[in-house]
């Protein structure tokens, strides 16, 4: 009885291999054939048909227009046995290792260092993938859901990571839990070296001459919006814009990204947007906060924005780090009713004009507007080393003060600024003249 099990077993077996040498003819021949139908290059490809079934590729190369093309040092992608049996090449894991992706010129590539993991949750057809990827519209496929993870250096040395799920239907892209980050080489965003983006859903709609991304309940750096609408306009030059918004507080912020020749420019409104938020986003020292409305106008060589031009009105808001009212009452009489312990100062209306280059930011003129005074000044603010340095012009709103100008200068620390009141001969002849004018 021993013996037929055995042999049985050995007949099974034999069939098996037999089975799958038989297979590994036709899969070999099926796949060179898709690598040369796709242009795809390799110095060398092997096959491994013992669990798990994989096919390896070394020094890959594959050209998919005039400037673009990836390249591989290795490219491994995992088959299904069960499929495998059939004669059919079915993708249930592929990976790809130490790319570079030549996207713009063939000068330089766009992106290095690319690692690329796809985890089908079902087996994918690779014929099919195939033909999805060459056509326009997509040949109207459904892929299901891929689990993707990307990891890559920019041209400028920036390090992307990505995670997320997606799916695949006609001529539409539908991914979750998408999480991103960018770390950036030098802290070349305003005072920040790391973005973080997260969308618990989205949807890339493809069209002949524009595209749109949606992007539900994503988070940017934890500034939260209810939903992005991204328009993706590549008629003539590229051209996109980033509508989000948020009911709570009725935030809203228009971005547009215009490709002009070799020059990126970024213009931006935001309404009512969360000042502390924003500056806490971008590692900006917390001099004001409060309620703001922006127009800003940012320009670059490169996609990322390299100095620019804001122009920023403030509501409700607060100096962060030192009491103006407590200052100024030493040298102008005035009579007010807010806690002299309080180190900050709430305002009404404050609004400002500054530019900005990685490296500091210039406050070219700054008004804030107080029931008990009104403050003028300009500076700048060095980020590297935290540092503030303004000098400013304080009055008070009541006619009988308004021909004293108070002179001070705030330098040091941004978070807890020092100041000396510059009492020149300016200020003596004005607090003379006011004096003569009160004994008169």
């Amino acid at each position: 009885m021993l013996k037929k099990i055995s042999a049985v077993l050995f007949l099974t077996i034999f069939a098996f291999f037999t089975l799958l040498y038989v297979q590994k003819g036709k899969i070999e021949q099926k796949f060179t054939a898709l690598l040369a139908e796709n242009a795809v290059q390799s110095r060398q490809v092997e096959f491994h048909f013992f669990p798990p079934v994989a096919v390896e590729l070394k020094d890959v190369r594959y050209v998919f227009g005039e400037n673009q093309q990836i390249l591989a040092r290795s490219l491994r992608a995992e088959l299904s046995l069960w499929h495998l049996l059939q004669g059919e090449m079915n993708l249930q894991a592929f990976q790809l290792e130490q790319g570079q992706l030549f996207y713009h010129q063939l000068a330089s590539p766009d992106l290095t260092a690319l690692d690329v993991q796809l985890h089908p949750e079902a087996p994918l057809s690779l014929q099919d993938l195939s033909v999805w990827l060459k056509s326009v519209q997509y040949n109207q496929l459904r892929l299901p859901n891929v689990k993707i993870h990307l990891s890559a250096k920019t041209a400028q040395q920036d390090h992307i990571t990505l995670n997320s799920k997606f799916s695949v239907a006609s001529n539409q892209i539908h991914f979750s839990d998408l999480d991103s980050q960018l770390n950036l080489q030098n802290k070349r965003l305003f005072n920040q070296d790391k973005l973080v983006f997260h969308a618990e859903q989205g949807e890339l709609i493809f069209q002949p001459q524009q595209d749109e991304l949606i992007l539900i309940q994503p988070t940017f750096n934890q500034i939260k919006w209810d939903k992005i609408e991204t328009d993706i306009d590549r008629q003539v030059d590229l051209t996109i814009r980033f509508n989000a918004e948020r009911q709570a507080d009725q935030a809203s912020l228009l971005l547009v990204l215009d490709k002009q020749q070799d020059q990126y420019v970024w213009s931006a409104n935001g309404k009512n947007l969360g000042l502390e938020n924003w500056l806490t986003a971008f590692n900006i020292p917390e001099l004001t906060i409060g309620r703001a409305n922006v127009d800003m106008r940012l320009i670059s060589d490169e996609w990322l924005p390299k100095q620019g031009d804001f122009y920023i009105e403030v509501v409700d808001g607060k100096v962060k780090g030192v009491n103006i009212l407590t200052l100024i009452s030493q040298y102008v009489p005035i009579n007010f009713d807010e806690n002299s312990q309080n180190m900050d100062t709430s305002f009404d209306f404050a609004l400002a004009k500054f530019h900005w280059q990685p490296s500091f930011l210039q406050v070219e003129k700054a008004k804030i507007q107080h029931r008990y005074f009104v403050l003028n000044t300009q500076g700048r603010v060095e980020f590297s080393q935290n540092r503030c340095d303004f000098n400013a012009a304080i009055h008070s709103p009541d006619p009988r003060y308004q021909s004293l100008s108070l002179p001070v200068h705030f330098f040091g620390n941004c978070q807890s600024p020092e100041y000396k009141v510059d009492i020149q001969r300016n200020f003596r002849d004005q607090l003379k003249n006011f004096i003569k004018e009160k004994l008169k």
